[in-house]
């Protein structure tokens, strides 16, 4: 009994828990670069559900049409119920702890800056 006891909290504690993204994105200090031009949720949101985003690093990460996420990348898979555009470009991801990027275009490219300033050149497919 014991035994299954443990079976089950090792599964609960396996699960990804999912949060809610707030109504406003927490203010972040973001890398822009000269040229960088902001985008907003409508442009966001006509151009990334039902899509898969590639990354130069090697990620790929898919808006589902249902309103679910998914990121690829380093042979892993990570899943949220979740994800909101918000009007000044920043895009949040419902995992337990949301995850908070910002999009910009530059020389016509998209490009995603992550909260520590990382940069990615974005791919839609």
């Amino acid at each position: 009994m014991k035994f299954v006891a443990t079976l089950v909290l090792a599964c609960l504690a396996s699960t990804q828990t999912m949060a809610d993204c707030p109504a406003k994105p927490p203010k972040i200090d973001w890398n822009i670069y000269s040229g960088d031009q902001r985008v907003d949720a409508g442009y966001l949101q006509g151009l990334l559900p039902g899509k898969k985003v590639r990354f130069s690093a090697g990620g790929v990460e898919h808006y589902r049409p249902n309103g679910k996420y998914r990121y690829s990348g380093g042979g892993r898979t990570y899943d949220a119920d979740s994800y909101r555009f918000y009007k000044n470009g920043v895009r949040c991801i419902g995992y337990s702890e949301p995850r908070f990027d910002l999009y910009v275009v530059n020389k016509g490219k998209l490009v995603l800056v992550n909260a520590v300033g990382t940069r990615y050149k974005a791919k839609v497919k």
